[in-house]
This record gives structure tokens, C-alpha cells and sequence, in this order.
């Protein structure tokens, strides 16, 4: 019964580990995603860049009709 015990805690363990771990590599990607697209769009501020951000987050999220969500995967001509 102990040795369960410490089986389920261990595991418990791991997965508050991979958890973390995960919790960083996104918080990594989040942050060379955002230099990327800085250094792409050559924006020297926070607010230069949330003020793209916004402007371009509507053409992302609508088509030009404003009705279909765009699908990156879609061809463009």
C-alpha cells in the first residue's frame, strides 16, 4: 500500500514538473514570437507594436466581406 502511495506521488510530482516545463516553453515561444515580429516590422515601441497588433487583428479575423473568419491555410491570390 505504501509503495502505491509513493508511485502516485511520484507521478504526481512529474506531472507538476512537466507542467512547469510546458508553462515555460510556451512563455519562451510567446517571447521570441513577439522579437520576431518586433524586429519584422522594424517597431521600436510596446505601443507602435499593440496599435499593429490591433489593426491587423481585424484582417486576420475577418475576410474582406467582415463575415468569414480567414484561414491561414487558404490559398491567396
Amino acid at each position: 500500500m505504501a509503495n502505491n502511495i509513493e508511485k502516485i506521488t511520484s507521478i504526481e510530482e512529474q506531472i507538476a514538473k512537466l507542467k512547469e516545463k510546458q508553462k515555460m516553453i510556451e512563455q519562451q515561444m510567446h517571447k521570441n514570437i513577439g522579437q520576431e515580429v518586433l524586429k519584422a516590422w522594424k517597431v521600436e515601441s510596446e505601443q507602435e507594436a499593440i496599435e499593429w497588433i490591433q489593426k491587423l487583428a481585424v484582417q486576420v479575423n475577418r475576410k474582406e466581406d467582415g463575415n468569414e473568419t480567414w484561414d491561414p491555410h487558404e490559398q491567396q491570390s
